[in-house]
């Protein structure tokens, strides 16, 4: 099976936000800009995962908000799509790339992300509200090295 990864537009904010709603995933920021998230699609242009990057400066970024529809994809197609984002960040300028995980991240590595520890973290990074909280639950941050 193949699928086509794509950068998201404004047409795609009304099904992003039912896919992420199916899927059953908390909500997002009120605001939030449509055109960072990446998009997977099977050949029936049904969306099988999508995910947000976070421009947090002018080369740091922040994966987040990924969700997938297991039932339409594999592990495999996860790290692919993982691969995919990772190479449209880098061409958009972002060097660094950073990740938060709900636990060890092990099929992250491969990818060549590692745990960084907090203090290793940049303060434009850990000053985001939700970076705070995911640090205070001593939940991971994983940086593409």
């Amino acid at each position: 099976m193949s699928f086509i990864v794509r950068k998201a537009s404004e047409e795609d904010t009304l099904p992003i936000q039912h896919f992420i709603a199916k899927t059953g995933v908390g909500k997002l920021p009120a605001t939030v800009e449509w055109s960072s998230f990446l998009i997977a699609e099977n050949e029936q242009g049904d969306f099988v995962s999508v995910i947000r990057i976070q421009k947090v400066t002018d080369d740091t970024g922040l994966l987040r908000t990924l969700i997938i529809d297991s039932d339409k994809v594999n592990s495999l197609f996860i790290l692919e799509f993982l691969e995919a984002t990772i190479h449209y960040a880098l061409e958009e300028g972002l060097s660094n790339i950073y990740l938060l995980a709900a636990g060890e991240g092990t099929f992250l590595q491969p990818l060549g992300f590692a745990k960084t520890p907090a203090d290793h973290l940049p303060g434009e990074l850990t000053s985001l509200e939700d970076v705070q909280k995911h640090l205070s639950k001593g939940l991971p941050v994983f940086m593409k090295s």
